[in-house]
């Protein structure tokens, strides 16, 4: 639904100074402004009413609300404004009202209705928003720039803008990639048709490996840590004997059901199951919270607060230990390294990786046997914290025949 109505913009009017009377269009909870282009004092305009205390003045308002209104019905009417933002949608009815003069489609405005989508998470909006800032600070008359004016020679500049403050080329990356998903949202929508992306491959640097090795994960389990560190670190490890569970994802838990954590993945929206191993019970026992399983968000506001806290601790703590500059990353590659060194089957560590598959928690047992994770995610906890290998075959056959040749000495003798 649709809705209109006078709104007399006083955010920017010093006293005795008139203001700009506008258009609210409201849509699907998002509200952009349309200019009648009269502007009258505060004084003269009764809010309750929503009239001007003159009536030439009101006549005037009167007759290019309801151009705005006919217009708005028409569109409706043909379906076109199916899915659009309530600023795409006063974008349309400009179009109408002067076809001869439309202007240029403005990237910035159209990166800010992107993010506004109310399918986005709260901490990708401040991601996007972020690449506007930093599009800003390049270019201060950026909020003119139209999707034409983007190319391939701006994109370089941007990049090495970018460079001075970000020499990593994969975090740089993120800002060129929310630049083009804007510009695929544009174009699925008619805003344009101008792609620079088409000769602008965005390729990632390899990264080191980051992952620490069982010794060390070892050493680090069993430091001696004061209490506020500690906490820090039984975090990491809580995720690490999660089998790498993300940070967002280990904040919300909620649900341990007949010894297993189950869970919908923030970044997949799919289900999955983990055994609660006893010493990662052991850690949420000791950080229970009283609104989630675990207790920093009855603290923090944010999940990045935290993740960009814990992240420093664990820095500071592992250049204590000389050990790598580590982060929560770490987790999930370790693990995932650690297995491999157990030699546990490729397939089993790939599904351990996504801690199942398939659409239901039911599906995931279905679809892969889930005590084949269950029994790695253990081999892996039983070597980094206890020094233990499993068996394999070949050790269990040299061990035997060991004992069978020990046994036909004793019985020639």
């Amino acid at each position: 639904m649709i809705t209109t109505k006078f709104y007399l913009d006083t955010r920017k009017t010093g006293p005795g100074k008139s203001a700009l009377l506008k258009i609210s269009i409201t849509k699907d909870r998002t509200v952009s402004y349309l200019s009648t282009g009269i502007r009258l004092l505060p004084s003269d305009w009764d809010v309750a009413a929503q009239k001007a205390k003159s009536q030439a003045v009101q006549l005037s308002a009167e007759l290019k609300k309801a151009n705005a209104d006919a217009i708005l019905l028409e569109l409706q009417r043909s379906r076109k404004l199916d899915g659009l933002s309530a600023r795409e949608v006063r974008d349309r009815i400009l179009e109408e009202m002067s076809p001869v003069e439309r202007r240029p489609a403005r990237l910035l405005e159209t990166f800010r209705v992107y993010a506004d989508q109310p399918k986005l998470k709260p901490r990708t909006k401040e991601i996007y928003l972020a690449t506007v800032a930093r599009i800003l600070a390049f270019d201060p008359k950026a909020e003119r720039l139209a999707f034409e004016d983007v190319g391939i020679g701006w994109l370089d500049r941007f990049d090495a803008f970018l460079a001075r403050t970000s020499p990593k080329k994969n975090a740089r990356n993120i800002h060129l990639r929310n630049i083009r998903a804007v510009f695929n949202y544009a174009r699925k929508h008619g805003i344009t048709q101008h792609y620079p992306y088409l000769c602008y491959p965005i390729r990632n640097e390899v990264t080191r490996k980051r992952h620490l090795s069982a010794e060390n994960l070892r050493r680090l389990y069993n430091a001696e840590l004061p209490d506020w560190q500690r906490k820090y670190v039984d975090f990491f490890f809580a995720s690490f004997f999660l089998i790498g569970m993300n940070t967002e994802d280990l904040l919300h838990a909620t649900d341990i059901v007949d010894g297993r954590l189950e869970f919908w993945r923030a970044k997949t929206h799919k289900p999955y199951t983990i055994k609660m191993e006893p010493e990662c019970q052991a850690i949420f026992e000791r950080m229970a919270g009283k609104r989630y399983l675990l207790n920093p968000l009855d603290t923090y506001a944010k999940t990045c607060h935290w993740t960009s806290r814990v992240n420093n601790v664990l820095k500071d703590v592992a250049a204590k230990l000389g050990l790598p500059r580590i982060s929560m990353y770490w987790t999930r590659h370790s693990w995932m390294t650690i297995a491999t060194e157990l030699e546990i089957p490729k397939e089993t560590i790939v599904a351990a990786a996504g801690h199942g598959v398939g659409k239901t928690v039911t599906d995931i047992y279905i679809d892969f046997d889930i005590s084949r994770i269950d029994r790695a995610n253990r081999q892996v906890i039983d070597y980094v914290l206890y020094g233990k290998r499993k068996q394999t075959v070949e050790d269990m056959f040299a061990r035997s025949f060991d004992e069978l040749k020990k046994q036909l000495s004793g019985n020639a003798g």
